[in-house]
């Protein structure tokens, strides 16, 4: 019986291959015993010894390298090396991580390492010369005063003040610009105010009858009989006025002879120009030569004679860019800053070279586009290259030039008249109201007033330069609202002409003096169609999904605009209209405003009544601009559901600036404070700036209409005060000479934007630094 194998357990008893026969090894010594699995020469397996024979030693394999890390980026244009992000989810602090801390802690360690170096060379230089201590004290220059080096920079619409900090009174040019009709680019025409309605009057004139053409410049009236349909809305709106001082006169029993009107129109038709001589003319001036430059800044463009061949136009409109009369963004900055030069070197003595070492203070309206304030930011910083700037409201300036801590400040200027509250030293954002109106408005209404009492000067034309100042002068000179002085009163002008001698004229008023500056306070009589910005520059539009960082309620509504269209949101509906809707009846009552008389906003349009998808005829009414309609169900339901089509859409910013002054007044002092006390407040300190704000009688007839419309609102306020400007000073400067004021406080240090800052992060320096933006 054969026996089988041992079988092998582990790898370690596998014999190697010396030991194996016929292996080609060295074979076994006699006398050892064989191991595991050996035979003998017959076959049969025999015992082993008990430890094996080490095994022959096995061949190292060779060191494997380490693999080398992948390569990042190994498409790239550049091999600098780019850090990583740094882990800021958990920061414990701001300090040195935001991009403004990093750049103001840069901008004071430069600053500071400049001026010790500075000193350093300075005193090492003196060393050197080995200059006494008494040469020294005797050249050491005299201290200068810091606020020679802070410019106060103010744009009007057409008027630019601007000046040192430590000057008494501003220099204030004329902020347009004249350049040849044919220049490339030269962008639009500017509108003469009044031309729409003329030329309106003039069409419906000759569409009645062609034969007989009236003249519209002349006393006739472009309105239909009572039977006729269409009436000149200019002598619609003078008849509103007249009919109001009428009324006015006669509850403050007046007495005035009516006839008066139509016999200073006799009168004025009789009138004859006198020349004056030359060496008697105390207006004469010097006409602007063409022949010397390609363009013109403030007096000489003003001065250019009609056939010269320049247009006068102004960048800023409506105390914002003046986006209607350019073609072009870049044009429209470098014209403000051609005039901005112009008068540095002119009335300052200021050359490009030295703007690095002047700071800018910068008057900015209260409500208005915030992309005005970049765009001005990085003209003065960017192209110009000056050192800082700060920016400040007019407001908020205007406070510290009349010296008060609370108040309601009035700018009436020349386009545009704003509204806001400042209480104790805060600007208060919602009581701000931005009217569409000012002084050029009271020109253009005297104007139509004074044609329709044949005006002597029947070749007048307010798109000349000159004739528009002459006009606006007769404005300051002759208006009022003093109704005592409506009376049969002889006033005089003069016409200065580029060739030939300067006529005088003699003409007669009635109450057309009175008439024209009452369009503040009642609105009708102005054309606010033809003010519309339909210009060839398309602003700024906001897409429906923008960055946090570009919001801002700069130019947004406020609750004082709000509250002044309110008359234009329909009145709720009745408990009878909800349950004739809800009862499915067919009959519906028609939706009017809250004050009883339907009111249409300029460019809205009818809505539909009907709801589409449903049977059932629908009431809608319109909650903030937002329609809502009503369907089947109960009454809660009714008043719940809302309509996909709007009943009236409107602009608040725009439905609100065509109120009466008094009015926007109301509505700002309402949100003047919480407390009864602070409204008082406001009420008492009515503060008026600007340059129509100096119309004779404004104050006192603003003092007269304001506390019945602030009862009306439920405030206990009986009278109010209307404060006048500081003694000596002039209101158009009242704004510019605050902000003089306030270059002495340290609280501006933390105000400045530095260039190399504006530079590094652009828009977001001046959103660290001001609220209002």
């Amino acid at each position: 019986m054969e026996s089988s194998p041992i079988p092998r357990s582990t790898p370690d008893l596998v014999m190697p291959p010396d030991n194996i026969e016929g292996s080609g090894g060295r074979p076994a010594s006699p006398g050892t015993g064989a191991g595991p699995g050996d035979e003998a020469q017959d076959g049969t397996p025999v015992a082993g010894p008990s430890t094996p024979p080490p095994a022959a030693p096995v061949p190292k394999r060779p060191a494997r390298r380490a693999p080398r890390p992948k390569a990042e980026h190994s498409t790239a244009y550049t091999t600098a090396w780019v850090p990583g992000l740094f882990n800021i989810k958990n920061p414990a602090g701001d300090y040195l991580q935001r991009e403004s801390n990093v750049d103001v802690f840069r901008q004071v360690s430069v600053a500071r390492a400049r001026r010790e170096k500075e000193e350093l060379e300075t005193e090492r230089q003196k060393v050197a010369e080995g200059e006494s201590a008494e040469q020294q004290e005797e050249d050491k220059p005299e201290e200068t005063n810091p606020l020679t080096n802070i410019l106060v920079i103010h744009p009007g619409s057409r008027n630019l003040r601007i000046g040192r900090a430590s000057d008494f009174y501003p220099h204030e040019i004329p902020n347009c610009i004249a350049r040849p009709s044919s220049a490339v680019n030269r962008g639009r025409d500017p509108p003469v105010l009044g031309s729409r309605a003329k030329r309106i009057a003039q069409e419906h004139l000759e569409k009645r009858d062609p034969k007989k053409k009236k003249e519209v410049n002349g006393a006739a009236n472009g309105g239909d009989d009572a039977e006729g349909n269409w009436v000149d809305p200019v002598d619609q709106g003078i008849g509103y006025a007249r009919d109001y001082l009428r009324e006015k006169l006669r509850a403050n029993r007046l007495q005035t002879d009516w006839r008066e009107g139509s016999r200073v129109k006799a009168a004025n038709n009789r009138v004859k120009p006198e020349p004056i001589p030359e060496h008697n003319d105390p207006y004469r001036i010097e006409w602007t030569e063409t022949e010397s430059k390609n363009y013109f800044i403030g007096e000489e463009a003003l001065r250019l004679p009609p056939d010269s061949g320049f247009k006068v136009r102004y960048p800023i409109l409506r105390r914002g860019l003046n986006r209607r009369d350019w073609t072009n963004h870049q044009l429209l900055l470098d014209d403000i800053g051609t005039i901005i030069e112009d008068a540095l070197r002119k009335e300052m003595n200021i050359t490009p070279k030295d703007y690095h070492k002047f700071s800018v203070v910068f008057i900015v309206p209260d409500h208005g586009d915030r992309f005005y304030v970049q765009e001005m930011t990085a003209l003065f910083l960017g192209v110009m290259g000056f050192k800082e700037i700060a920016v400040h409201q007019e407001a908020y300036a205007a406070i510290f030039a009349a010296g008060m801590s609370t108040a309601c400040v009035v700018d009436i200027g020349a386009e545009v008249t704003s509204v806001t509250c400042v209480d104790e030293g805060n600007l208060i954002s919602d009581t701000r109201v931005n009217l569409a109106y000012g002084g050029d408005d009271i020109t253009s209404a005297l104007v139509n007033l004074l044609q329709r009492s044949s005006f002597p000067y029947r070749d007048l034309d307010l798109g000349r330069p000159q004739e528009w100042r002459m006009m606006d002068n007769l404005k300051m000179k002759i208006c009022t609202l003093e109704e005592h002085l409506v009376a049969n009163t002889p006033w005089d002008f003069y016409v200065l002409k580029p060739q030939g001698m300067t006529d005088k004229y003699v003409f007669r008023t009635y109450d057309e003096n009175i008439l024209a500056p009452l369009c503040f306070f009642d609105t009708r009589m102005i054309d606010f169609e033809e003010k519309e910005d339909n210009g060839l520059l398309q602003p700024w539009i906001r897409p429906a999904l923008v960055d946090d960082e570009l919001l801002s309620s700069y130019g947004e509504p406020t609750g004082a605009m709000r509250s002044c269209t309110n008359h234009l949101r329909p009145a709720p509906p009745t408990v009878a209209e909800v349950l004739a809707v809800a009862n499915g009846s067919p009959e519906r009552s028609d939706v009017t405003p809250a004050n009883g008389s339907p009111v249409k906003p300029s460019g809205s349009q009818d809505a539909d009544p009907v709801v589409k998808g449903s049977d059932t005829p629908s009431v809608q009414v319109e909650t903030n601009g937002i329609a809502t309609a009503t369907q089947e169900g109960t009454e809660s339901e009714v008043l719940q559901q809302e309509s996909e089509e709007p009943l009236i859409e409107y602009n608040i910013v725009e439905e609100a600036s065509k109120v009466p002054l008094d009015a926007a007044l109301a509505a700002s002092i309402a949100l003047a404070g919480a407390t009864e006390n602070k409204i008082k407040a406001a009420a008492a300190s009515i503060l008026l700036i600007g340059g129509s704000s100096a119309l004779k009688g404004l104050g006192a007839f603003i003092a007269d209409r304001l506390p019945s419309l602030l009862r009306a609102r439920h405030l206990p306020i009986q009278d109010v005060s209307i404060v006048p400007p500081p003694r000596g000073l002039n209101p158009r400067f009242v704004s510019w000479k605050g902000a003089c004021v306030m270059c002495n406080l340290e609280s501006l240090s933390d105000m400045w934007v530095r260039r190399d800052e504006w530079e590094a992060i652009q828009a977001r320096a001046l959103k660290d630094r001001y609220l209002f933006l």
